[in-house]
């Protein structure tokens, strides 16, 4: 009776390991030296293999397609503009914090970023965490206004949130040329002053407001048109 071979046994090379790691370094840190001063719609994988210095089958064994190359870009600036999911804050009064610290940061990549931002690849790489840093979010609005329904609490934490983003940012100093100075103070003062007015009143969040449903409703005169 004839005996089968043993399957090969997978083996793992620290140095090979360390080798791709260094490869997908090069690829992304070329892709990003294009983007500070190119369009996004002209990266191409092709173009990002040969600015890296690696053949278009190495480029796609990292990257299959351009929205992989899109969401790799994005976890490597992702550190460096302080946009982690484990970084958010634990209170609602920190939010107002958050452009100060970030715009920054914002503007010291604003090529790239700028870029990425007018990319459709990035959008939908983005969605890969979405659903993740959504609940953060809403779960914070939660904990400390549980008097708000769900439906308040996901549109106000989508409010709040909206004002630290980077498309807030990229909208307030290239749309509205303000300086980052700028920018962070009119950021921080709406983050602070959609916190306040969650608290005091979300009602318009339903599609009312609190003076409109306390308000009694006026009698009509018997005989008067209607």
């Amino acid at each position: 009776m004839k005996l089968k071979a043993p399957p090969p046994r997978s083996y793992q090379s620290p140095l090979r390991e360390a080798h791709a790691a260094q490869t997908r370094e090069r690829i992304i840190a070329a892709a990003l030296r294009y983007l500070e001063s190119h369009e996004s719609d002209t990266l191409t994988l092709r173009r990002v293999g040969d600015l890296a210095g690696v053949s278009a089958p190495t480029v796609y064994a990292h990257f299959p397609t351009a929205d992989a190359l899109y969401l790799g870009i994005f976890e490597t600036l992702q550190p460096r503009l302080g946009l982690e999911v484990e970084r958010y804050p634990s209170g609602l009064q920190e939010l107002g914090a958050l452009p100060g610290a970030n715009f920054p940061a914002y503007a010291e990549h604003s090529k790239a970023l700028s870029a990425l931002l007018l990319a459709p690849g990035y959008h939908r790489a983005r969605r890969s965490n979405r659903r993740e840093r959504h609940e953060r979010w809403i779960n914070s609005v939660a904990a400390e206004m549980p008097q708000l329904t769900p439906a308040q609490r996901r549109l106000g934490a989508f409010a709040v949130n909206a004002f630290w983003s980077p498309t807030m940012w990229h909208w307030l100093t290239g749309t509205c040329r303000l300086s980052t100075e700028e920018a962070v103070r009119a950021a921080s003062w709406a983050i602070r002053s959609l916190v306040t007015a969650l608290r005091n009143d979300a009602a318009g969040l339903t599609g009312g407001s609190a003076a409109s449903k306390t308000r009694p409703a006026k009698r009509v005169r018997k005989g008067a048109r209607k």
